[in-house]
């Protein structure tokens, strides 16, 4: 069970002259959005959006790609293989097959080239005539394979969103919004997001000379890409991205993208309704499995309308139908990674405090989310090591909040052939014989954190404060609707009911892994709860007549036609 932060009581809430209920407006506040940006925040239509040309090169990079469509030269978009640098590549693709004769792109493999620049793909694009090379969501530490590059006779520009590296950055057009310097607002834009100011920056330049090969109708329906990126390179869901989402998540809904209508065809979700869950649950998964099992050129080709050569797209069934495989076999392979995983740590000592896990025989493209199961099943971070064809071990590893994964893999750094990533998720390389101590001394961090910190390893429940009578009803559940999209630094509001009398209680599921239960509060009220995959953990605290405290998110059932509040539970402690 963890343990629980309420962040506010009655009198820390917002009072307000904007009609926003005070509980809303203290939650806006505590994600960093001032009184003078809530009503925006929460509008259908918000305004929050900056000029591109403030972002550091761009207007130089706007000028040099259009000079070069005017001479008739040849351009590569150089992508990436998870769905931001897919959807980016996609996204200048549309744009590209405007304005120029000839157009490619390339997606590296993970398997084969890894992830960014790499000089024998620079090579090949080289010699397929390609005269200006742009990367989009990679580059931003490439300073030797951009030289090499500008050595075979390419001129280069890199848009990126990752923080750049001042010893390995880029020498030549960088658009960055985390370059030092920049002038740009807001740094937090995924790879799509910078790609899609770029074909802003050229619709204004084209529209201010009255040429309208690319114009504000073709630039907008490219939101619903943008949109699928925001959400599955879990950027955060506030300011521009908050925008760029919501007007995306519109055109998503209108299938402007046939690839994408025909992909969500395939899905068995025609009709349904896309909001930012069912990017994370349902779109993301599907066009990052690509990438995972094989190659994503098929995504950016179902998207884009394009083969890599610039030639058009092949059966779009076809290639929807080639995604979804890919991912039932991401799941597959997934599970069978898990087993391998769960099997080792009962087996062998592989850290209590920070597990490192060799798991011979799991696939490598899934090991990073099988490693993120773990983190949250055993509240550790983790690292998982599987064996590559040169004879080392390739690494991956993913982080809970109170422990920095960069830092503690950069305590060991002399032990690593290459190592990269940030506070939450890393991937490494290390020989076979050094595995041994890389587990070590990852437990002797942990435990220098531990003897620091008691609670380091205590899972924490953030709670924004105590639902009192007014917030009970459904009113106050569709004001708070208006805080979504949710996902990074936008989580759905979790609040609590403290000393709440069990009712009815009814399991559920063919395993009864499910269950549905009443509660009356302290204030006579009856809210109806449901718990998901946990109910043999939490079923022996819910019989009738017992007392608890529930947390939750206050939620809006719908069922035939009718509209009814229930609170989907986080967590339950008894009421002593």
């Amino acid at each position: 069970m963890a343990k629980w932060f309420i962040r506010a009581r009655e009198e820390d809430l917002v009072r307000n002259d904007l009609g926003i209920p005070p509980a809303i407006a203290f939650i806006l506040k505590s994600r960093g959005i001032s009184e003078d940006k809530m009503e925006d925040f929460l509008s259908p239509r918000p305004k929050t959006t900056y000029d591109p040309f403030l972002l550091p090169d761009f207007s130089p990079a706007v000028d040099l790609i259009l000079e070069a469509a005017e001479k008739d030269e040849r351009v590569c978009v150089y992508g990436d293989y998870d769905a931001d640098g897919v959807t980016a590549t996609s996204v200048l693709v549309q744009v590209f097959s405007r304005i120029f004769k000839s157009f490619e792109y390339y997606i590296p493999c993970r398997f084969t080239d890894g992830y960014g620049l790499n000089k024998d793909a620079i090579r090949s694009i080289r010699e397929h005539g390609t005269d200006l090379l742009i990367t989009v969501d990679c580059g931003s530490t490439s300073r030797d394979e951009v030289a090499y590059a500008k050595e075979l006779g390419m001129k280069v520009i890199v848009t990126d969103h990752h923080t750049p590296s001042p010893e390995n950055a880029p020498e030549c057009l960088f658009i960055n919004a985390k370059r030092e310097g920049s002038e740009y607002p807001f740094p937090e834009l995924c790879g799509c997001g910078i790609a899609f100011k770029l074909a802003q920056g050229i619709e204004r330049r084209l529209s201010a000379k009255g040429d309208s090969r690319f114009t504000k109708k073709d630039l907008f329906p490219l939101l619903d890409l943008v949109a699928i990126a925001t959400v599955a390179d879990v950027v955060p869901l506030v300011d521009e991205n908050r925008s760029l989402l919501k007007y995306g998540l519109e055109y998503i809904n209108r299938r402007t993208n046939a690839g994408l209508k025909t992909l969500l065809d395939c899905l068995d979700s025609s009709d349904t309704v896309i909001d930012s869950d069912k990017i994370a649950y349902l779109l993301a998964p599907n066009i990052n499995a690509l990438g995972r099992m094989g190659t994503a050129r098929i995504s950016a080709e179902l998207f884009s309308g394009y083969k890599s050569d610039g030639s058009p797209a092949g059966d779009l069934t076809l290639l929807a139908s080639k995604m979804v495989e890919s991912n039932r076999q991401r799941r597959e392979e997934q599970e069978k990674a898990f087993e391998v995983c769960q099997r080792v740590l009962k087996s062998e000592d592989c850290g209590e405090l920070f597990p490192v896990i060799y798991a011979e025989g799991a696939h490598e493209g899934v090991t990073g989310i099988v490693a993120g199961n773990l983190k949250e099943s055993l509240y550790r971070p983790v690292c998982i090591v599987t064996p590559c064809e040169d004879g080392n071990l390739k690494g991956t590893g993913r982080s809970i909040p109170s422990v920095n994964l960069y830092e503690a893999l950069s305590s060991c750094s002399e032990l690593f052939l290459r190592f990269g990533g940030h506070a939450g998720a890393c991937g490494f390389s290390i020989s076979p014989e050094k595995v041994g101590e890389l587990r070590s001394r990852l437990q002797s961090y942990v435990s220098g954190l531990l003897a620091e910190n008691s609670e380091l390893l205590c899972e924490k429940l953030c709670i924004e404060k105590e639902l009192c009578a007014s917030e009970k009803n459904l009113e106050f559940a569709r004001q708070l609707a208006q805080l979504e999209p949710y996902g990074e630094a936008n989580v759905r509001p979790v609040f609590c009911i403290m000393d709440a009398e069990v009712g009815c209680v009814r399991y559920m599921g063919c395993d009864n892994q499910h269950l549905k239960f009443t509660a009356r509060t302290h204030d006579g009220i009856w809210i109806d709860c449901v718990l998901f995959r946990r109910a043999a953990k939490y079923g022996p605290l819910l019989e009738k007549g017992c007392r608890v405290n529930i947390a939750g998110e206050l939620n809006i059932n719908h069922f035939n036609g009718c509209d009814k509040l229930q609170l989907i539970i986080r967590d339950i402690k008894g009421a002593d």
